[in-house]
């Protein structure tokens, strides 16, 4: 009788080997720097060989964000879950500390991966993308909160977010730094408490 692998139990075995790569690649390119590590310096560490590493990942960019960054839909349904419970601003802290005690679950993966990108620009670049798709998937709903007809209401929205993703990376500067001890979700509600916002 022919054994077989049920697709959930693959599925794991698969998830296990992407996290266990990407473990291994990012610690070389925190301790070496991003561009100076290659995929080959990636596959002898991890003892696989190039063609297996391009089974799981497109490049080395892919070994960093990975579906580890929300996509702009993602961040979306959350505000919009929030927006139904509060105003614009307390929406947005809500939001950013959600995905801050999320982060917090797989610390020390999200600190490694953090500070690769604030020290390789190319993959700030990147990141401030995701930055540009969020604002264009968000500041809608923000708008439809404070009210359509409401003056200049697009531009409060825009500065709304923008100081919201703002308050979101100084929190995610701090605690990737090691200069704290706190979650990072208490990082955010401490920073975004700092900023006074009327409340549309």
């Amino acid at each position: 009788m022919r054994e077989t692998t049920a697709p959930g139990l693959r599925m794991k075995t698969r998830q296990a080997v992407t996290e266990a790569l990407a473990d291994t690649a990012l610690e070389l390119f925190d301790t070496m720097g991003f561009d100076q590590v290659t995929v080959a310096d990636i596959v002898t560490a991890a003892g696989i060989s190039q063609r297996s590493f391009f089974r799981y990942f497109s490049n080395k960019e892919d070994v960093v964000f990975g579906d580890r960054v929300p996509t702009a839909a993602e961040v979306r349904d959350a505000l919009r879950r929030h927006l139904a419970m509060g105003s614009a601003w307390d929406a947005l802290r809500a939001t950013f500390q959600a995905a801050a005690h999320q982060m917090d679950t797989d610390s020390g993966r999200w600190k490694r991966a953090t500070r690769v990108i604030c020290h390789t620009p190319g993959l700030r670049a990147r990141y401030l993308e995701r930055h540009l798709a969020w604002s264009d998937a968000l500041v809608p709903e923000i708008a439809s909160r404070i009210g359509p007809d409401r003056p200049d209401v697009e531009l409060k929205a825009q500065t709304m977010l923008n100081v919201a993703l703002g308050c979101f990376d100084v929190a995610l500067m701090r605690w990737t730094d090691g200069s704290t001890q706190q979650s990072l979700s208490a990082l955010v509600d401490e920073v975004f408490g700092f900023v006074q916002i009327p409340h549309p």
